[in-house]
Order: structure tokens, then C-alpha cells, then sequence
């Protein structure tokens, strides 16, 4: 980086949800107040977050038919072929990662000379912090193994970079070091941030509320689970609304403008997916379809029998974070944790939002049965329930058993075996050119 940084001004629209996070250049400065440091930060936000698109198709979530218009792009991910993929076979992002690092950083190191009103400084670092932290939490989630505590000082990850240098070398650390400046980061924005809310249209930014429900993740993903549970709570005592879907189903949860919003960012579809795949028999058979409210909320039948995600490309349906992850998150944890009746409390309440009344006190009776594994695999299906084409999946399968998983594409039997290779993501071929230490 030089000493002089050219960055483009950029406008946001919010006028419908169509508009939400649509950016358009207007003119370029060179940074020095708070408020071009904003233009510069929402640049960051704006590069295009989609890997969760594609993590989705790895999973068991989704049909894919061999006929469908543009499968190339898709079909080795489907069946995780990994090792010799058709040179139109999407890619996951990496320099894109670290491009919005890039950003992070530049305004993490300009902290000193940055002019303007001190909390919206503030505010803005914090930002700069959390969104760094994100960026590194994606990289060690694709491209590295799940964190575990007995290897992770071992277990290889990806470069970190907290100032660009041309001339520095980029070895890759482990997953406890990227583990370790993720919540250093965090601790950092939480010490910065002083909003606790951000308002509808700004919530792809990072909050309070957002950057406890970001550390309860981090945490629940290190099997850190008293620690997921406080930070959990944490989030919840700033905002807690949950979407009942027997009095409203006007909208998903999980779009901007729902109540259980607190960091809409990501994209979790994109025009392909909803086009050209249904939903697996898996993901189908999980649910009660008649109790379970979200069923017909979330999936609409085709005229051959199959299902498909309402869940759409529309910009609306960006999500990172949302209040039912850290009310799962809480039962989870509880779980683990031997706290097998306070973990039925806090799943029951849950659910109560999310089934018929007929269906709730069914799902009761199942629950309160359960006990060890088969109630913490109860959770784990209600998060699968729940998060469906959202982008939580392939890291749940990741962090938890990394299940045999089997697929069917174009008469052909594939199988990801348990605890297969093939759970870690390959560095893509450019990162590898471009840093040989990968």
C-alpha cells in the first residue's frame, strides 16, 4: 500500500429491497475524514460475499438435475469433485476475502490520523475490526480443518495479513493462530462499537447486537460452549424478537427487514440455484410438513412433485445473523454441556414459533424423551430445519460429525465419505500461483 490511497465514493440506495446494498460510483478522494473512511468501509461491505452459494451445493440440501441450463458451473461441486473440476466449475473466493481485508486493514492502521467526530470513528474502526474478523472466519471455515482444540496449533490455514507489505512473504499460520486474531479482532470492535442496533437498510453494517451474535458463533465453533452461551445471552439482552409464524408468515425470518435480523450481509442464493435445483428428499423428509410452519414458508411444489427454495436471489434474502441462531446456539451448548433439561426448555421455546399449535405440542413430547446424543442431534436437525439454504449447512456438517453423505447426478451414485478430505475446501489455483506457501 502506498502512501496515497485513491478509493471510489459510492452511494447506497434504500429505497426498496430491491435497491438494498446496491452500490454506484459516483467520483473519487483521497480519505482523510470519517466520512470518506465510511465510503471507503461500505466499499469493504459491498464486495460480493456469495461463497455460501456455493458451499450449499456441496451439501444435502439441494437436487441438481444433469440437464439443467448452466450445470457445468455447478456439477463438480455437487458431487465434490475436487481434484480435476471442468474448467467452468465456479470457484471459491479467496483473493475477494482478503481484497475486503485489504479495506479492514487500511482503516484499522489509519485509526490515528482518520478526522471527524470520535464516536463515529469509533463506530467506524469497530466495523473495520468485525468485518476483518468475519473475512478470517470464512477463509479458516473453507480452506482449512475444523477448529479442534488438540490440533489446531497444527492444523495448516490460510496467510494473515493485518498490513499490506509488497515486498513481505505470506506463509500460511494454523487454525489457532487465525483462530486467535478472529477474537482479538472481535474484542477489539466490541471495545469500539457504539451502536447497538443498526437501523433497517444500514443492518448489513456490524452492531453491537451483531458482533455478540458473531462471538457466540466463533465460540459455539470452538466447542467453546459456556463462553457461546454468555455471548449468546449477550446478544439477546439487545435484541431478542422472534418471528411467531402462526400469527405472521408475511415474510421469512431470515430476509433484511424481518425482526430476527441483526447482520444482513451475505448472500445465501443466487439466479441458478433457484432455477436449476430442487430440494433433496433429505431436506424434505426432515420436516413435519402439515406442523411445520416454516415447510410451506420456505419451499414451494413444483408441478412434478419436487420443491424448490423460496429463498431467492433477491437482495432481501442477504443474511449473516439472525435471534433464532443464538436461541439454537444456547440449546446446543446446553446440550453439550449435560444441561439436558435446561437444553429442552430452550429448544421447546423456540419451536413454539415455528409449528402449529397441534405441531408444537407433539414436538414437545418428542423432545422431552430425548437425552445424551439423540437430543443434541435434535437440536442439530432443528438448525438444519431452520437455517435451510441459508449457508449454515456445510459448516454444520463440518463441525459436528462430518456425516457420510451420498448423491445421485446424472445416473451416477457419488459418496463423501465420513470425516472425507473433501470437507476442507483446496486453496483455488490462482491463490496457489500467486503464494506459493499455500
Amino acid at each position: 500500500m502506498k502512501n496515497i490511497i485513491y478509493i471510489t465514493f459510492i452511494a447506497l440506495s434504500f429505497i426498496s429491497c430491491d435497491d438494498y446494498l446496491d452500490i454506484e460510483p459516483v467520483g473519487q478522494v483521497i480519505p482523510e475524514s470519517v466520512d470518506e473512511y465510511r465510503s471507503f468501509l461500505t466499499s469493504a461491505y459491498s464486495i460480493a460475499k456469495d461463497h455460501k452459494v456455493l458451499t450449499t451445493y456441496r451439501t444435502d440440501e439441494l437436487a441438481l438435475s444433469s440437464t439443467a441450463l448452466g450445470v457445468e458451473q455447478y456439477e463438480d461441486l455437487f458431487i465434490w469433485n475436487d481434484d480435476n473440476p471442468s474448467p467452468l466449475t465456479r470457484v471459491f473466493p479467496y483473493a475477494s476475502l482478503y481484497n475486503t481485508i485489504f479495506y479492514t486493514n487500511h482503516i484499522i492502521n489509519s485509526e490515528a490520523t482518520i478526522k471527524g467526530d470520535l464516536l463515529e470513528k469509533e463506530q467506524l474502526i469497530g466495523e473495520a475490526y468485525a468485518l476483518r474478523a468475519m473475512q478470517y472466519f470464512e477463509l479458516v471455515n473453507l480452506y482449512a480443518k475444523p477448529y479442534n482444540k488438540s490440533t489446531a496449533n497444527t492444523d495448516t490455514a490460510v496467510p494473515i495479513t493485518i498490513e499490506y507489505d509488497a515486498e513481505k512473504n505470506y506463509p500460511v499460520e494454523t487454525v489457532e493462530a487465525v483462530y486467535t486474531l478472529i477474537l482479538n479482532d472481535i474484542e477489539q470492535a466490541e471495545a469500539l462499537l457504539n451502536i447497538d442496533k443498526q437501523d433497517l437498510g444500514y443492518n448489513y453494517r456490524f452492531s453491537k447486537v451483531a458482533i455478540k451474535a458473531f462471538k457466540a458463533r466463533v465460540y459455539l465453533y470452538q466447542q467453546e460452549w459456556q463462553k457461546a452461551i454468555n455471548a449468546a445471552n449477550e446478544a439477546l439482552a439487545i435484541h431478542a424478537d422472534l418471528q411467531n409464524l402462526n400469527t405472521d408468515v408475511s415474510i421469512m425470518p431470515s430476509e433484511y427487514n424481518a425482526v430476527e435480523s441483526i447482520l444482513a450481509l451475505e448472500t445465501i442464493a443466487n439466479f441458478d440455484m433457484v432455477n436449476n435445483t430442487t430440494i433433496s428428499s433429505d431436506l424434505v423428509d426432515a420436516y413435519n410438513q402439515t406442523e411445520d410452519l416454516r415447510f410451506s414458508l420456505y419451499f414451494n411444489q413444483n408441478t412434478d412433485g419436487s420443491f424448490s427454495s423460496n429463498k431467492s436471489a433477491e437482495t432481501k434474502f442477504k443474511i449473516s445473523f439472525r435471534t433464532a441462531e443464538l436461541h439454537l446456539i444456547i440449546a446446543e451448548s446446553l446440550a453439550e454441556l449435560d444441561e439436558g433439561d435446561l437444553a429442552k426448555e430452550a429448544l421447546i421455546a423456540f419451536a413454539e414459533n415455528r409449528y402449529t399449535v397441534a405441531g408444537w405440542d407433539a414436538f414437545k413430547t418428542k423432545v422431552n424423551a430425548l437425552s445424551g446424543d439423540s437430543l443434541t442431534n435434535e437440536i442439530l436437525e432443528e438448525r438444519r430445519r431452520e437455517f435451510a439454504i441459508e449457508g449454515q449447512r456445510w459448516n454444520d456438517l463440518r463441525r459436528t460429525t462430518q456425516p457420510k453423505l451420498t448423491k445421485i447426478f446424472n445416473g451416477v451414485i457419488y459418496t463423501l465419505q465420513q470425516n472425507d478430505t473433501r470437507y476442507v475446501i483446496p486453496f483455488p489455483s490462482d491463490a496457489i500461483i500467486n503464494n506459493p506457501n499455500l
